[in-house]
């Protein structure tokens, strides 16, 4: 099945996007991770049949390994973990054997160190059938004299094709393939925020561009991309850093259908990426000092377009600093506080009203969870591994292992084929979460 030649090329390149999207050419095994979130955004894994409760010492402890600075995401594909590091002042991808931890390949993607937001890349990768995307991330005096090319190797290591010349990837923002279209967070000087790459050759299919008169230069937000259908429209939900705002872009022909301002004057741009959920689209900030900031938008068409209704806006709960929450069984399960103080809650998705709040010492608004299979996985800043149940009645806890790692500022955990992946500031260290 193909386009028909005879359309115009929006109407073209659509047809050719939802038939792409709708055929797989290379089946997955069922439980492997091709990127750290799924396209939606949402921090629930599809893994099953997990361990409920854990001996007292924790789940069984797989490997850990050396691999040097970073706090990029460990995904699984067909046997292989990919991950991207940093060690003597370089910027790696590097592939795991996931049964032993042993490395299986390295390859240099920049040939310089980050120490922006942490010590190495933070980006994490994405695989798509026998390729695997990454972004390194460099910095001199200020963030305009980054360097972070858009990078596409073979699942052997090989590299076949990097782009720089007219953009630079975001730090933190993980890109997404949706069909034949690698869709990119960007940072430039001529005010580039989202890109459409083909994903076999790189080459440039469209842009987006903020106005002149809105900003000078412009950076993407560290956020990951959203995609999201609404009524057949499919949109790349992206956010900004200068004009501090949330786009809805058609995945097709790159138009801005709609903008959503922070609703708190957040500084360093939207950090947990939104969730879609259905027609409906959660954001939330957790900055602290006012900057604090959980919403509901509900999505509909309008002649074509996708437009919005802001359902709530609040910032009592949800201020998660880093992560990006849950939402699971109708519930938002996140942080709330501050970097010192803070909790592990839920609130109800439609209304934004608290359902239970744990407080305690263990946590802040900068901690990381994730769900799987009824399950919550969180990381405290004792550096602990918690489990508990993802329940709407109230907290209950089943079991926690201390990681011996230093996690710094938690990435978030990775599922994949029963196995459970942290990554810390220089170790990963994987266990076997099922029977």
């Amino acid at each position: 099945m193909r386009a028909d030649s005879s359309l115009p090329y929006p109407l073209r390149l659509t047809a050719a996007f939802l038939t792409s999207v709708l055929l797989t050419s290379v089946p997955l095994p069922a439980q492997d991770l091709q990127r750290f979130l799924p396209p939606d955004g949402n921090s629930v894994y599809p893994a099953t049949g997990l361990l409920r409760q854990w001996p007292a010492d924790g789940p069984r402890e797989l490997w850990r390994t050396e691999i040097g600075w970073g706090k990029s995401a460990v995904v699984e594909v067909r046997g292989k973990a990919f991950t991207a590091t940093e060690t003597d002042d370089q910027q790696y991808a590097i592939c795991l054997d996931p049964l032993n931890g042993n490395t299986l390949w390295k390859t240099l993607l920049y040939p310089k160190n980050n120490r922006h937001f942490t010590k190495g890349p933070v980006t994490s990768p994405v695989v798509d059938e026998d390729r695997v995307y990454y972004i390194p991330y460099a910095v001199d005096s200020d963030v305009w004299d980054m360097c972070a090319p858009v990078i596409c190797l073979k699942t052997d290591g090989t590299e076949l094709w990097r782009e720089d010349k007219a953009f630079f990837g975001t730090e933190g923002s993980t890109p997404i393939v949706v069909g034949d279209v690698l869709y990119v967070s960007t940072d430039s000087h001529d005010r580039i925020v989202l890109v459409a790459l083909d994903k076999k050759t790189g080459r440039l299919l469209w842009s987006v561009a903020m106005a002149e008169t809105e900003r000078g230069r412009e950076l993407g937000a560290p956020s990951s991309l959203t995609y999201q259908v609404v009524d057949g429209v499919p949109q790349i939900i992206t956010a900004t850093y200068g004009t501090r705002e949330i786009l809805g872009v058609h995945a097709t022909t790159g138009e801005i259908m709609w903008r959503y301002p922070y609703p708190a004057p957040i500084s360093i741009g939207l950090v947990a990426t939104p969730i879609a959920v259905g027609s409906k689209l959660f954001v939330c900030a957790g900055e602290g000092k006012g900057k604090d900031f959980a919403a509901l938008l509900d999505m509909k068409v309008v002649d074509g377009k996708i437009t919005f209704e802001e359902v709530y806006a609040g910032a009592e709960f949800q201020a998660n600093a880093f992560n990006t929450p849950a939402i699971y069984d109708d519930a938002i399960f996140g942080f709330g506080g501050n970097k010192t103080a803070g909790f592990i809650h839920a609130t109800n998705f439609a209304d934004g009203t608290l359902l239970w709040k744990q407080a305690d010492r263990e946590w802040t608004n900068q901690q990381n969870l994730i769900i799987a299979d009824g399950l919550i996985f969180a990381l405290n800043k004792n550096n602990e591994l918690v489990l508990a149940e993802a329940s709407r009645e109230g907290y209950k806890e089943l079991g926690r292992v201390d990681t011996r790692i230093d996690l710094g500022r938690p990435q978030q955990p990775t599922i994949a084929n029963g196995r459970l992946y942290l990554r810390g500031m220089d170790t990963v260290v994987c266990y076997q979460i099922t029977p």
